[in-house]
């Protein structure tokens, strides 16, 4: 009977190994073939929720105040002599129905306060902020837009 030396169990540990090797190789790209990887936000849904925040904001700030005299647009003279919830309901209704949105409001310092109808956001967001000095007093505005459903 042939006598096995050190170089025959030496051929066999590494054909174990290369098999070990081949098979931990094949497993690893199995798995990182199946991983999941979310596509990138569009960049044009951001461009959608920002023009659509501007267009809610320009709505108020674009148009003539009623007291012309007196205030340099119609978000001004809100501002100055109306009811806050009104002033902020009236931008959040401009708003398509596919893009919910909440809005803030703060006077001189003083912190941002939640008005008109709110919820939570539904994934991603965009906020805008815009500041309105009117009769001594800057105030911020700030909208926060989103699509229904979370979508985009």
């Amino acid at each position: 009977m042939p006598r096995r030396d050190r170089t025959d169990e030496s051929a066999q540990v590494h054909i174990l190994e290369m098999l070990t090797l081949f098979w931990l190789f094949f497993m690893t790209a199995t798995f990182i073939l199946q991983l999941k990887v979310p596509d990138p936000t569009s960049p044009a849904s951001d461009g959608i929720l920002d023009l659509a925040a501007e267009d809610a904001y320009d709505s108020l700030a674009g148009a003539s105040a009623l007291d012309e005299a007196n205030y340099s647009s119609r978000l001004a003279e809100m501002l100055a002599t109306e009811d806050n919830d009104v002033t902020c309901q009236t931008m959040l209704d401009t708003l398509s129905a596919s893009i919910r949105g909440n809005c803030w409001l703060a006077v001189d310092a003083g912190p941002l306060d939640s008005h008109g109808a709110t919820s939570l956001p539904e994934g991603r967001s965009l906020t805008i902020h815009h500041l309105v000095h009117e009769g001594g007093h800057v105030w911020t505005v700030s909208l926060q837009v989103w699509h229904t459903g979370g979508g985009a």
